[in-house]
């Protein structure tokens, strides 16, 4: 989940970015970047040491390193709690699954071979039907065909790399890799992925930056998409407060638990998003991490525009694809319709009171 996501109307909010009010340099820090009562680190599982890292120990005469096969492992062993009746039949289930699924892999991989064998038959035969003139025929198609590819290519590289300069500047914050579980972490990696295909395909793009990659955030997506470090996006290994230091004054950091909403996007301005993914756990985090840093804080004006059902929470890659859609829609009804998959928008029912009429708040 993103810190930028669906929260409750401010009558008093709707300043823009420009008249936001500024950081409270004074702020006492609530530590968001170290593990405290609310904030659960992930498991210790997910740090590993590098693959063929040894710890060299000498064991002689230290009587600590007893044999497998010594009385007290054997106790131990006695002592193991033996699973029960319904792990057994869910481990049984798993290795029964894991077996169907490299079985059903294999045949796949089978059947896409025979697919491409016959098909590399049927262009043979047909080209050994072709007269002399048709071959050069389709080979003046095929050629046609291979140098529109590429300039279409060559087009979408360059549009990509005209973002990088774009008035308009989008930061995700990966500085919470601690924070999350090893699942969370790839889901935000994978979440990455998508909101660098939006922004390569919208209207109007912005300068996309990626701070705070020095982690596990960075290393996960280092595995989700190896050629990743070639993608036009500004890539910065530590925070963005001290990337983009000299710009300190254009920040403004997208929290939900803000009480200034935002009316629009303002060129010039760095509009930050929290990249972290925590099912909520976390409270009033990216907030706290803001007034910290003395920068400028607002949330999207979501309630205002957009009824939203069943959870209320936005991923990091829908809230991206708002601001995209903003930036060309001008428009937040618009921009919300076409960002926010339909089955998050909340069915009109007769008699039942809207948005605009009621004052439920929504839950994060």
């Amino acid at each position: 989940m993103t810190e930028a996501q669906a929260a409750p109307a401010d009558e008093t909010g709707g300043d823009k970015a420009a008249e936001l009010p500024s950081g409270d340099a004074s702020f006492t820090p609530t530590l968001w970047g170290k593990a405290g009562p609310d904030l659960e680190t992930k498991p210790s599982s997910v740090v590993t040491p590098c693959a063929g890292a040894t710890e060299t120990k000498d064991t002689r005469n230290d009587e600590s390193t007893a044999p497998e096969n010594t009385p007290h492992a054997d106790a131990d062993a006695a002592d193991a709690v033996p699973l029960s009746k319904n792990a057994r039949k869910r481990a049984a289930k798993h290795d029964l699954w894991q077996a169907k699924k490299m079985q059903k892999k294999g045949e796949e991989k089978a059947a896409k071979t025979l697919k491409a064998e016959e098909a590399k038959a049927a262009f043979s035969t047909k080209m050994q039907e072709m007269t002399e003139a048709e071959k050069a025929e389709y080979e003046a198609g095929r050629k046609a065909n291979r140098d529109e590819r590429m300039k279409q290519a060559e087009t979408a590289k360059a549009k990509k790399h005209e973002a990088l300069h774009s008035p308009f500047s989008v930061v995700l914050d990966l500085e919470f890799g601690a924070l999350m579980t090893e699942k969370e972490v790839k889901s935000m990696a994978k979440q990455l992925c998508y909101c660098y295909s939006s922004n390569g395909k919208a209207a109007v793009p912005a300068a996309m930056y990626f701070t705070g990659l020095d982690g596990d955030v960075g290393e996960a997506l280092t595995k989700a998409s190896p050629g990743y470090q070639n993608w036009a996006v500004h890539h910065k290994p530590e925070p963005y407060i001290d990337a983009l230091s000299k710009r300190k004054n254009d920040l403004v950091y997208l929290t939900a638990d803000s009480e200034n909403e935002l009316t629009d996007f303002v060129a010039n301005e760095i509009y930050v998003i929290g990249g972290i993914v925590d099912r909520n756990r976390h409270k009033n985090l990216t907030l706290n991490k803001a007034k910290e840093q003395g920068i400028r804080h607002a949330r999207l004006p979501i309630q205002k525009h957009l009824a939203l059902s069943g959870t209320h929470v936005l991923t990091v890659n829908q809230v991206v694809d708002i601001i995209l859609a903003q930036l060309e829609l001008k428009n937040w009804d618009l921009a919300m319709e076409k960002a926010v998959p339909t089955r998050k928008h909340a069915k009109e029912e007769p008699g039942k009171q809207t948005k605009e009429e009621g004052d439920g708040e929504l839950s994060e």
